[in-house]
């Protein structure tokens, strides 16, 4: 991963950010956090994740807690790494049926419920403030299959934003969704420059409560 193409991280510790979707599983799962496709393990992680490295991919897509199978296959192109070959396989796809929710209070700058108007199909971006500077950032929520709130509307930390859809102007984008369906989220500061996706919730997420295997069993 190209850590340069991603803006600083600022020193907040006042952050603290509620989970955007049902799935918890960052921190002891991420295999199960990020949507994934069976030749491409990294496929919702941000970075130089896409295209066997060759394409930058701003955010993170989150999998959702338990996909619904759909009983229907599709037809993608995968590409094998080592020699560049791309060879086409049919997967199974599946349906998503997570709530999302605001990572921070703040205000809903872009609420669009068009789905063919843009690739992130139907989306809502939210503006918020860091604690310590009260400098602007923004967090984006995208691929929706319904958005609840409207452009203008003050919203609370956890407020529910939507449901996970696989919404898109792109077809290829929707075909993709359809065997590894998630919610693309990503953090911008006020100059529009990316912040790295998963080292955003990483930092400003609580942290997980240790598991009982984790602790020294007093005697």
């Amino acid at each position: 991963m190209n850590a340069a193409a991603f803006a600083e991280l600022p020193d907040d510790p006042g952050l603290r950010l509620v989970w955007p979707t049902p799935n918890h599983r960052l921190f002891d799962q991420p295999e199960r956090y990020f949507a994934r496709t069976r030749a491409n393990p990294d496929y919702g992680r941000p970075g130089w994740t896409r295209e066997c490295g060759r394409r930058f991919h701003r955010g993170c897509d989150i999998a959702p807690v338990a996909p619904i199978p759909t009983g229907q296959r599709t037809w993608v192109m995968f590409t094998d790494c080592a020699s560049g070959r791309e060879y086409s396989s049919e997967e199974p796809t599946w349906l998503a049926d997570d709530d999302i929710f605001a990572v921070a209070g703040g205000m809903v700058t872009e609420a669009l419920t068009q789905p063919d108007v843009s690739t992130y199909g139907c989306h809502v971006v939210v503006q918020h403030a860091w604690p310590a500077s009260g400098a602007i950032f923004f967090s984006l929520y995208a691929h929706l299959a319904s958005v609840w709130v409207n452009q203008g509307d003050h919203v609370k930390p956890g407020a529910l934003l939507g449901r996970m859809g696989q919404t898109s102007s792109s077809a290829d984008a929707r075909n993709w969704m359809a065997i590894a369906p998630h919610v693309h989220v990503e953090f911008h500061d006020a100059d529009g420059r990316p912040f790295n996706p998963e080292a955003f919730l990483r930092r400003y997420l609580p942290a997980p409560p240790p598991r009982p295997d984790d602790c020294m069993t007093m005697r």
